[in-house]
C-alpha cells in the first residue's frame, strides 16, 4: 500500500544512498592476529573479534606478532546506513544512522563530508546550542526529584534554544536518562539528540549491516537473546553516528571523534567573533568523566555538574563546596577567580573519594586529585547544580552558559544568546542588572531582536534607552526588510518586485529597496498611503537618503511589523506611535489585505488567514478605543476631539481620520460615537439639532423666509468665513491670526518650541488646548442663516429627493401616457416641429446633470491610478445602476434623434428602431427606479434591510449556479425523452435550435414555481414520437404511444425524472436557499446599527460635496465651475490656494499629544480590566481550594471524634476586620504627583507656587503660572565635574534622553539621563518634568537636571507571632519589611538611594541597603566585606515591582527622582534573620536615616514619597494582606485620575 512515508523513504534512498556509499567509509579488520592478552580463547583476534565475527575474509599469518590498526584495518565504502526500526517500539520513530570511520573528523575533507551529512542529507536544522551530556555508562540510582528536574529541564532548555544534544547513544546510564527526557515531552521528536557510539560495542549490530540494498529501514531488536558483551542503542535518540576504528568490544573509541565534531560544529556556526555556545553536563560518571569535563573547560566551554547524581559528580560538587575563592592572574595578566582547597579540605575530600570509589588505586586517586584541583581553577566555567537549588534546571543550564561565556566579557554575547534562545528571564535577572551597553551595542541588539521577532527583547532595548530616531534610518529599514522570513504572505510579491528590478537573474538572494516597499504599501492601501519612498525626490537621491532618520520611526515600524505578520511587535510599536489612531487603521487594512491574499492562494493556510483577520480586528478595536477615550475625556471640548478627526495627515495623502476609515473599510471606527457625532454636525450644518426634519422640510418649501422665521441655528466661531458653506470642517480652520504663528518642532526632542510672531513677540503655544480664536462664538447674521441653511447636507438631501421623485414621475408619464402615436409621431409634442416633447428635454437635462456628479465622484476617489479609482467606484451597486441608467437613456435618446422610424432591425420579425428606443428607455427607467432605494439608506430601519437585500443577491447568485446543475440535467433528459424522433421530421415543421434550447431551460424553470403543464407535456410527447410527417395527428395519439413499448418507457421515465427533480429542487435546494437567507439576515440584524451608520456616513459624505441646487439646475453650477477652472488655469492663480492649505504644525503637534494621552488612558483601562478579571478568577479559584481543604480537614475529624478539626500548622487566624479596611485593592498607575507640590521645599523656607489639581498637566494652558526659581546653595556651590552646572542653555554639553559618557581625572564616567517613562520634553535645553508642574523651577536639592535615578530595596518576610506562626488577617498572610526613619522628612521609608555614576542597579541596591539598614560604613573593613558577600548571596533573585517616577518632595519642574524598586522575599524567615539590622545612633547615614527596624504591614502606614504605593504593589504581588484607610485611598485615586 502506498503511503507518503514510504515515498519519502524511497526518495531519501535514491538521493542519499549513492552519496553515503561514496563519501562515508567504515573500517574492517582484514588480518587475524592472535590476541596475546586472551589466554583462554585461541580464536580471539587482537581487534577484539573472534574469527567467525570478522565481516570479510581475513588472512592469518603466524609470523605477525603484533596487531597494527594502520596495517591490518582496511576502509570500505559505506554500506551500513539508513533508518532504524526498533522492533519493541511502535515503529513511528525511526532514527537515522550511519557507520562511519573514526578518522573522518581528523581531516578537513572528511570533516566537510560529515557536515554535509548532517545538514544536507539528514536535513538537521541549524543549532543555537550544543549540549554534551557525559557521565555514567552503567545504570545508576538517581534521586527521583533530581531525575525529574533533570529530564524536564533538559528537554525545556533544548527545545527553547533549538539545541543539539550529544550523548554516548546506548540504552544505559546517563544516555538512557537523556533519551527518556526528550521522549517524555510533547515536543520530544523535535529535539535533535545525536548518539555518538562505538560500533564495536553495539549488541545485535549485525542487524544494522546491509543485506538488501533496496531495504533502507533496518529492524533492530533490543531484547537480550543471549548474554553477550556490549550495549543496545537507545530508541529515543533521533540520529546515530556509529564510529568504527576496526575493533570490537573496546569502549571509548568515539571520544576523540565526538570532541572534534562538537568543536567543529561550534566553529562552523560562528557569527562574527562569536562561536556557537557549548556546555558539558556531568551526571554521575567514573573518574574518566572528570577528565572529559576538564578537557571541555580547557577549551573555554562551561561545565555543569549535577550534584547528588552519584560518584564523580558528587566528588566534584563536594570539592567545589570545600574550596574557597581567591583572586589570581592568568597567563595574559588578567585578574581571575580561582578556588583553592586547604589541607583540611583535601583530607575531607579524600574521605569522599574513598567512599565513592572504594576500589581506586592510590596512584589513580592522586591523578583524580590533580584533575579536580585543575578544574577548580576554572571557577567561572564551572557550575554546580544541587537539588535544593531554587532555580529550575533549564534556567541553571542557561545561566551556566552565560556565566561561562567565552566570547563576550562585556555581556554582549550573553545578551545575543538570550535573544536567540528567547529567554527574557535570563536577560532580566542575570545580564541587564550587571551590564552597561554602549549605544552601538544596544542598536545591534535591537536589530537582532527585530529580525528574530522577539518583542520582549525589543521592549527591553527600548527601555534601555535606545533612540529610535537614531536607530531607524532608511538604510536600517531596508536591511530589516531584506531579512524577512519566506513564510510571510508578502514575501512572494516582494520577491517578484526584487527580481523584476534586478539586472542579474543569477542572483538568488532577495535584494529589496525601499522603493519596492513603498510600491507594495501603495498597492495594498490603494492610494490611501502615499509613501515618500515612491517620490521622485527619494528615487533621485536614494543613496543619500539611506543615512537619514525617520520623523515618526514607531509608525514606520508598525507597518514593518504587520507586513512580517508579527502581532506582538506591531502592538509594541503601536503603543509608542505618534499617531496611534491612523496607524492602527492602516495596520488593519494591511492585515486584511494579507488575509485576503492568503485566502486566494492555491495552497491556503486557513489558520494563518484566521490569525491575520483577528489581528486586523484587534488593531481596528485599538483605534476605536483610543478615539472613544478621546471623545469621552474631551466631550466638553468639542472642537478639540473634532480636530483629531478632521486634521489632514500629509503621509496619508492629506486624508483625515474619517476619510481614512472609509477607505480602509473600518466600519467599527465609522460607527463609533465621535465619528457619528461629527457626521451629525456635518449633516445638519449650523441648523440646531433640536429641529425636527418635518419643520426643516416646511422651511425649505418657503424660500428665504422659512429659514429666517422658523429655524434655530448654532453659533459659529468668530472669524469663520460664511462662504465656507457652513461645514464643521471650515469651522475648525484656524483663523488668520493663528496662521501667523510660526511653529518650529525640534526633531531630536520632539518638543514644541516657543512660537515667534511676526511682530517679534513670543507666546507659549499649548499642545493641549484649542487656540482662543477657535473657541470664541458669535451669532449668525441673516445672510449667514440663509447660506448655512441651504448648504446643509440635510436640506440638500430633501431637495434632491424631491427633484428625483419629480424626475421619475415625468419619466413614467413619457413612457406610458405621452407615447407618440405610430401614425403621427408628433402627437403631444410641446415644441412645434420637434420630435421631442418638453418632458423629454427635461429628462435629458436631468440625466446630463448627473454625469458631472459621477465624474467628480470618480476623480475624488482615494486611489491614484484611474484603474483603481474606477474599481472602487464600481464597488457600490448604486453607482453601477447610475452608469447603466445614463448609458441606456443616452443611447435611447440618440437612437430616436438620428434613427429613421421606417428602419427595421432584422430580429425574428422586423423590430422598428422606434421600438428599440422605447426598450432602452424602459431599461433606463428600471435602473433609476432601483436607484430610488438608495434614498432609504438614511433611515435607521430601512437601511439595514437594503444591506440584507444586497447580501442576499450575492447568496442567490451562487445558489443559481448550484440550481443550474439540476435544471440542465433534468431539462436535457426530458427533452431527449419527449422528442426522440425530432430529427426525422421535415425541416419546415422543426423548431429552430434556439427554440430547443429555450424549451430545455423554460420547462424545468417553470416547474420550480409549480407550472407543471402535464397536458402540454403529453402533447409534446405525442408529437415527439411521430415517426413520419405523413402521419396525421389522429394516428399519432397518446393512446397509440402508450401501447408502444418505447413510448411507454419514455413516458414513465419523464414522470420519474420530474418527481426526482421536484423533490431535489423544491424541497432540498429551496430550503437550502431559505437557510442561507436566514443566516444572512441574522448576521446583518446582529450588526444592523453598525451597517446603518456606515451607510449613513457614505450618504453624508456624498451630499456634503454636491452642489446646493438640485438636478437638473446643478448643470449650471458645474458649467460655472468648469469655466472658473479654465480661467484660473490660464491665469495661474492656484498658488494662493496651495498656501491656504498649508498644514499647521501646531495643530499636528497638539493632535499627536492628545492621541498619545488618550492611548495611555485606554491602555491603562484595558490593564485594569484584565487585572480585575484575573484577580476575580484567582480569588474564586482560591476560595474553591480553601473550601476543598476545609472539607478534607473536617472529613477525618468527623469520622473519628466528630470534633472540630485542628488549625493548620504555622498559621494563626486574626478576627476579621470590616471589609472596607481589609480589601486587597488592585494597583493603578499614579497620574498626578502630590508630595511634589507640598510646601515648604525640604530643608528650606521656599514656598512653591500653588497649583490646582486640574492645572498640573503641561497640556493644560496656565498663563498665570509663575514658579519659583530655587537651587539649594550646597548644590549650587558644588564644583565637581560629576554634578551638573547651575545654569544650562542650548550650548551646554548635556545630552538629555541619552546615556552620557564623560572623562574626569582620566577616568570614564557614565551618567544615565534617560527616563523610565520614555522621551521627556526638553525646552530651550532644559528638561521638563514628565508628570507636570511642581511650582518650582531649577534643581532644588537634586544634583542633576532631568531624571535623578535611585534604587529602593523592599526586603520582606512573613510576619510571625511568638510561636513562629504566620499571622493572617482576613485569611491573608501579613508581610513585614525593613524600614528606615528619615528625620529630614520625619517619615519612615524604604532603604534606598541614588545611583552613582558608573554604578549598576544591583550594586546600588547592595550599597544603600548595607549603609542604611546595616550601618556598614561604621563597621570594620573585614566585616563590611562579609556583609556585602552575604547580600550578594541573598539578593540573587528579586522581583521588580516598580520602575518609574517618584512623587518626591524634592522634585522640581526641571529635576525629578525616578527609581527601580526591587523586592527580595524570605519565605522561610531564616535567611534574612541573619541581617544585623543596625543604624548609627544619633548620626544619619549618607541618605539621612537614623533608625531601622522590621515593620509589619498590618496597619495603615504613612511612608516617604510614594513608598506606601510601592509597598501596596508588593502586597499585591505576594498576595498578602493590604490595609489602607479610605481617606488615603481617595488620595491615591486622585493621583490616578488626575
Amino acid at each position: 500500500m502506498f503511503t507518503w512515508s514510504s515515498y519519502e523513504v524511497r526518495q531519501t534512498k535514491r538521493t542519499d544512498q549513492p552519496w553515503i556509499q561514496r563519501n562515508i567509509p567504515y573500517k574492517v579488520c582484514h588480518t587475524f592476529v592472535l590476541d596475546p592478552k586472551n589466554k583462554t580463547d585461541e580464536q580471539a583476534c587482537s581487534c577484539g573479534a573472534e574469527a567467525e565475527e570478522h565481516e570479510i575474509e581475513f588472512t592469518r599469518d603466524p609470523a605477525i606478532m603484533e596487531w597494527n590498526p594502520s596495517l591490518h584495518v582496511r576502509k570500505h565504502k559505506g554500506s551500513c546506513f539508513g533508518k532504524i526500526k526498533f522492533v519493541e517500539e511502535d515503529g513511528t520513530h525511526q532514527p537515522d544512522y550511519v557507520r562511519i570511520s573514526d578518522d573522518m573528523m581528523s581531516k578537513k575533507s572528511g570533516c566537510m563530508r560529515v557536515m554535509e551529512l548532517l545538514e544536507t542529507r539528514w536535513r538537521l536544522p541549524r543549532p543555537n546550542l550544543i549540549i554534551s551530556v557525559t557521565g555514567g555508562a552503567q545504570d545508576f540510582q538517581c534521586p527521583p526529584e533530581l531525575e525529574k528536574r533533570f529530564k524536564r529541564g533538559l528537554a525545556k532548555a533544548a527545545k527553547s534554544t533549538d539545541a543539539w544534544i550529544f550523548t554516548g547513544g546506548t540504552n544505559t546510564g546517563v544516555m538512557k536518562l537523556v533519551g527518556e527526557a526528550v521522549r517524555g515531552t510533547s515536543f520530544g521528536s523535535q529535539i535533535v539528540t545525536i548518539g555518538v557510539t562505538t560500533w564495536g560495542i553495539i549488541k545485535n549490530r549485525e542487524q544494522l549491516s546491509i543485506t538488501n540494498e533496496r531495504k533502507l529501514v533496518r529492524d533492530y531488536e533490543t531484547k537480550e537473546s543471549k548474554k553477550g558483551r556490549g550495549a543496545f542503542l537507545d530508541p529515543n535518540h533521533t540520529h546515530f553516528l556509529l564510529v568504527d576504528d576496526g575493533t570490537q568490544y573496546k569502549y571509548g573509541k568515539e571520544i576523540k571523534f565526538r570532541a572534534l565534531l562538537e568543536q567543529k560544529l561550534s566553529e562552523r556556526y560562528r557569527e562574527g567573533n562569536f562561536t556557537l555556545p557549548q556546555i558539558c553536563i556531568l551526571v554521575e560518571g567514573g573518574p574518566n568523566s572528570i577528565k572529559t569535563l576538564l578537557e571541555t573547560v580547557k577549551l573555554g566551554n562551561p561545565g555543569l555538574v549535577i550534584a547528588g547524581s552519584g560518584r564523580s559528580a558528587d566528588v566534584l560538587a563536594e570539592a567545589y563546596k570545600l574550596s574557597t575563592p581567591e583572586e589570581a592572574f592568568n597567563n595574559d595578566g588578567e585578574k581571575i577567580t580561582i578556588r583553592v582547597l586547604s589541607e583540611k579540605s583535601i583530607d575531607q575530600l579524600n574521605v569522599v573519594v574513598s567512599k565513592k570509589f572504594p576500589n581506586m588505586k592510590p596512584e589513580d586517586k592522586d591523578k583524580l586529585h590533580r584533575e579536580i584541583i585543575e578544574l577548580l581553577n576554572y571557577d567561572k566555567l564551572l557550575t554546580i547544580y544541587e537539588l535544593n537549588d531554587s532555580k529550575e534546571f533549564d534556567l541553571a543550564l542557561l545561566a551556566a552558559l552565560i556565566r561561562g561565556n567565552k566570547d563576550g566579557t562585556s555581556s554582549l554575547a550573553s545578551m545575543k544568546l538570550a535573544i536567540t534562545w528567547d529567554r527574557p528571564n535570563l536577560a532580566d535577572s542575570l545580564i541587564l542588572p550587571n551590564s552597561k551597553f554602549s549605544e552601538k551595542e544596544k542598536s545591534d541588539l535591537l536589530r537582532i531582536a527585530i529580525i528574530e521577532d522577539k518583542p520582549i527583547f525589543i521592549k527591553m532595548m527600548l527601555d534601555q534607552g535606545v533612540d529610535m530616531k537614531h536607530f531607524l534610518t532608511h538604510g536600517m529599514l531596508a536591511e530589516l526588510y531584506n531579512e524577512i522570513d519566506k513564510s510571510v504572505v508578502c514575501y512572494k510579491k516582494l520577491r517578484k518586485m526584487s527580481e523584476g528590478a534586478s539586472t542579474s537573474p543569477q542572483k538568488k538572494k532577495m535584494k529589496l529597496s525601499l522603493i519596492h516597499i513603498g510600491t507594495l504599501m501603495e498597492e495594498i492601501l490603494e492610494g490611501t498611503y502615499q509613501s515618500h519612498f515612491c517620490s521622485n525626490e527619494f528615487k533621485d537621491h536614494e543613496e543619500d537618503m539611506l543615512c537619514r532618520p525617520f520623523e515618526n520611526p514607531y509608525d514606520v515600524m508598525v507597518f514593518y511589523a504587520v507586513l512580517v505578520e508579527s502581532r506582538d511587535m506591531a502592538k509594541l510599536f503601536w503603543e509608542r506611535s505618534r499617531t496611534p489612531i491612523a496607524t492602527g487603521l492602516i495596520a488593519c487594512k494591511i492585515l486584511r489585505y494579507l488575509a485576503q491574499t492568503q485566502k486566494n492562494r492555491l495552497k491556503r493556510d486557513d489558520e494563518n488567514e484566521k490569525k491575520l483577520k483577528l489581528c486586523a480586528d484587534e488593531f481596528e478595536s485599538l483605534s476605536v478605543g483610543v478615539m472613544n477615550q478621546t471623545f469621552k475625556d474631551r466631550n466638553h471640548q468639542k472642537e478639540l476631539w473634532m480636530e483629531v478627526l478632521l486634521i489632514k495627515h500629509r503621509s496619508l495623502g492629506n486624508l483625515d481620520l474619517v476619510q481614512l476609515a472609509c477607505t480602509t473599510d473600518a466600519i467599527n471606527f465609522i460607527a463609533q460615537g465621535a465619528v457619528q457625532t461629527l457626521l451629525t454636525d456635518i449633516w445638519l450644518g449650523q441648523i440646531h439639532a433640536a429641529q425636527h426634519w418635518i419643520k426643516i422640510f416646511i422651511a425649505a418649501c418657503i424660500p428665504f423666509i422659512g429659514p429666517l422665521a422658523m429655524m434655530r441655528f448654532t453659533k459659529i466661531n468668530d472669524g469663520s468665513d460664511p462662504d465656507a458653506g457652513g461645514q464643521v470642517i471650515q469651522n475648525l480652520v484656524i483663523s488668520n491670526k493663528t496662521k501667523e504663528v510660526k511653529v518650529q518642532l525640534e526633531e531630536r526632542d520632539t518638543e514644541l518650541e516657543l512660537a515667534t510672531l511676526e511682530n517679534g513677540q513670543e507666546v507659549e503655544t499649548d499642545a493641549g488646548q484649542i487656540p482662543e480664536e477657535m473657541t470664541r462664538k458669535r451669532k449668525l447674521t441673516a445672510w449667514e442663516k440663509v447660506w448655512y441653511f441651504y448648504s446643509a447636507p440635510m436640506v440638500k438631501f430633501q431637495y434632491y429627493v424631491v427633484s428625483y421623485l419629480v424626475f421619475l414621475a415625468i419619466f413614467i408619464y413619457t413612457l406610458i401616457f405621452a407615447r407618440p402615436n405610430s401614425n403621427n409621431p408628433k402627437t403631444g409634442d410641446w415644441m412645434s416641429g420637434s420630435r421631442y416633447s418638453g418632458f423629454e428635454i427635461y429628462l435629458l437635462l436631468y440625466v446630463l446633470s448627473t454625469i458631472p456628479i459621477e465624474i467628480i465622484q470618480i476623480v475624488e476617489e482615494v486611489p491614484k491610478t484611474l484603474r483603481m479609482k474606477l474599481w472602487r467606484y464600481m464597488q457600490d451597486f448604486f453607482n453601477i445602476m447610475d452608469v447603466l441608467g445614463i448609458i441606456c437613456f443616452l443611447a435611447g435618446f440618440i437612437v430616436k434623434a438620428f434613427g429613421d422610424s421606417s428602419f427595421q432591425i432584422p430580429v425574428q420579425g422586423n423590430l422598428q428602431l422606434r421600438n428599440a428606443h422605447h426598450i432602452l428607455m424602459i431599461v433606463s427607467f428600471l435602473t433609476y427606479s432601483i436607484r430610488l432605494i438608495q434614498m432609504f439608506r438614511m433611515n435607521s430601519n430601512m437601511g439595514p434591510k437594503i444591506i440584507m437585500i444586497q447580501r442576499m443577491i450575492v447568496d442567490l447568485f451562487f445558489f443559481i449556479f448550484l440550481m443550474i446543475v439540476f435544471l440542465i440535467g433534468y431539462g436535457v433528459c426530458a427533452q431527449a425523452l419527449m422528442n426522440p424522433n425530432q430529427g426525422m421530421h421535415n425541416s419546415d415543421s422543426l423548431k429552430s435550435n434556439g427554440s430547443i434550447v429555450w424549451e430545455i431551460i423554460k420547462r424545468p424553470y417553470l416547474h420550480v414555481f409549480g407550472e407543471l403543464d402535464l397536458d402540454g407535456m403529453h402533447d409534446e410527447l405525442q408529437r415527439g414520437h411521430c415517426t413520419s410527417a405523413s402521419l396525421a395527428d389522429e394516428s399519432c395519439s397518446l393512446d397509440t404511444i402508450q401501447h408502444d413499448p418505447i413510448g411507454q418507457v419514455h413516458y414513465y421515465l419523464v414522470m420519474g425524472l420530474l418527481f426526482v427533480y421536484l423533490m431535489f429542487v423544491n424541497i432540498l435546494l429551496i430550503n437550502l436557499l431559505i437557510a442561507i437567507f436566514s443566516k444572512s439576515y441574522e448576521d446583518i440584524q446582529a450588526d444592523s446599527d453598525i451597517f446603518w451608520k456606515v451607510q449613513r456616513s457614505q450618504m453624508i459624505q456624498e451630499y456634503k460635496e454636491i452642489p446646493i441646487c438640485p438636478q437638473p439646475f446643478s448643470l449650471l453650477y458645474h458649467l460655472f465651475t468648469f469655466i472658473r477652472f479654465i480661467f484660473r488655469s490660464c491665469m495661474g492663480s492656484f498658488s494662493d490656494k496651495a498656501e491656504e492649505e498649508e498644514v499647521d504644525e501646531t495643530a499636528i503637534y497638539r493632535v499627536s499629544m492628545i492621541e498619545a494621552e488618550s492611548r495611555e488612558e485606554y491602555q491603562s483601562k484595558i490593564e485594569e480590566d484584565e487585572e480585575i478579571s484575573t484577580s476575580t478568577a484567582y480569588r474564586d479559584l482560591k476560595s474553591e481550594l480553601e473550601a476543598i481543604k476545609t472539607m478534607v480537614r473536617q472529613a477525618p475529624a468527623a469520622s473519628s471524634s466528630g470534633g472540630p478539626s485542628p488549625a493548620p500548622p504555622n498559621s494563626v487566624e486574626v478576627p476579621l476586620r470590616p471589609p472596607s479596611a481589609s480589601k486587597l485593592t488592585r494597583i493603578k498607575p499614579m497620574r498626578v504627583h502630590m508630595d511634589s507640590r507640598k510646601s515648604p521645599y525640604p530643608n528650606s523656607d521656599i514656598e512653591r507656587f500653588e497649583i490646582p489639581d486640574n492645572k498640573v498637566s503641561w497640556l493644560v494652558r496656565y498663563p498665570e503660572y509663575a514658579p519659583v526659581n530655587y537651587t539649594a546653595p550646597e548644590i549650587a556651590d558644588m564644583t565637581s565635574d560629576l554634578v551638573d552646572p547651575g545654569e544650562i542653555t542650548l550650548k551646554t554639553n548635556i545630552q538629555f534622553n541619552k546615556v552620557n559618557f564623560s572623562t574626569v581625572n582620566n577616568k570614564g564616567w557614565t551618567i544615565d539621563r534617560t527616563s523610565h517613562h520614555g522621551v521627556y520634553n526638553v525646552v530651550d535645553g532644559i528638561p521638563q518634568n514628565p508628570k507636570g508642574r511642581t511650582g518650582i523651577i531649577g534643581r532644588g536639592c537634586l544634583k542633576r537636571w532631568g531624571p535623578n535615578h535611585a534604587a529602593d530595596t523592599v526586603v520582606t518576610r512573613w510576619h510571625r507571632n511568638k510561636h513562629g506562626e504566620i499571622v493572617k488577617i482576613d485569611g491573608l498572610p501579613v508581610l513585614e519589611f525593613v524600614a528606615i526613619f528619615r528625620p529630614s522628612f520625619n517619615e519612615w521609608a524604604i532603604p534606598g538611594g541614588r545611583v552613582k555614576p558608573n554604578e549598576r542597579i544591583f550594586e546600588t541596591i547592595k550599597r544603600e541597603f548595607s549603609e542604611e539598614a546595616l550601618a556598614n560604613l561604621s563597621r570594620p573593613a573585614t566585616e563590611q566585606a562579609s556583609i556585602l558577600e552575604m547580600l550578594s548571596e541573598h539578593f540573587k533573585l528579586g522581583i521588580t515591582v516598580y520602575k518609574g517616577y517618584v512623587d518626591d518632595p524634592r522634585n522640581t519642574d526641571n529635576a525629578w527622582m525616578e527609581t527601580i524598586a526591587v523586592n527580595y522575599h524570605d519565605s522561610t524567615g531564616k535567611s534574612f534573620s541573619k541581617f544585623p539590622l543596625q543604624s548609627r545612633s544619633g548620626q544619619e547615614t549618607e541618605s539621612g536615616s537614623v533608625g531601622v527596624q522590621w515593620i509589619p504591614i498590618d496597619h495603615n502606614l504613612d511612608l516617604f514619597a510614594n513608598h506606601e504605593w510601592i509597598i501596596e504593589k508588593v502586597c499585591y504581588h505576594r498576595d498578602a494582606y493590604n490595609p489602607i484607610k479610605e481617606p488615603k485611598r481617595k488620595e491615591i485615586e486622585l493621583w490616578m485620575t488626575g
